[in-house]
């Protein structure tokens, strides 16, 4: 028999089962110093929230890197309600960064999850530097709250997804 040499053993999202399925019943090939403990398994498998965390601040650079673009349609958006929850109409919205040249985020730790009637929010701070037409600089600083609609019958993948809900963002020296 021949018995396989591993460097480095990473298990993603494998079922105890599906290892014993996959190993056999005897699991004689293993190498000594191997191990497998649920511990083990759980350390290499991202949590839901850490997941979901991160799902949200993926919109906030995609926000950013979509007004960088110039792609004020995909921008808008990213708010909730189709970028009624900006306050601004899209023409209001796209004339706001009319003397941006460009636009850096920098994403802060996520905070908790919370849960409220059917939503989930998270507030999420962030630094923002921004260039204008003329090559000014403007610092910000802040954080945005994101909304998604829990997983339940009848809601919609576009409901489901995180989006921006509010922003306390200020400008800073």
């Amino acid at each position: 028999m021949i018995i396989p040499k591993f460097n480095q053993i990473k298990l993603t999202l494998l079922s105890l089962s599906s290892l014993v399925i996959l190993l056999g019943t005897s699991g004689n090939w293993m190498p000594k110093s191997f191990s497998l403990s649920p511990k083990t398994l759980a350390q290499n498998v991202p949590d839901r929230t850490t997941l979901e965390q991160q799902k949200a601040a993926e919109v906030i650079r995609h926000y950013y890197d979509a007004i960088n673009r110039k792609d004020y349609k995909s921008a808008y958006a990213d708010w909730a309600g189709r970028g009624a929850a900006s306050g601004q109409s899209f023409e209001d919205f796209k004339k706001g960064f009319a003397n941006t040249a460009s636009v850096r985020v920098n994403i802060g730790q996520p905070g908790i999850i919370n849960g409220a009637v059917g939503s989930l929010y998270i507030e999420i701070p962030v630094t923002i530097t921004a260039t204008t037409v003329n090559r000014k600089i403007q610092r910000f600083a802040g954080s945005y709250t994101l909304k998604r609609i829990n997983d339940v019958p009848g809601s919609t993948p576009e409901q489901r997804r995180w989006h921006l809900y509010s922003a306390k963002i200020t400008s800073v020296s």
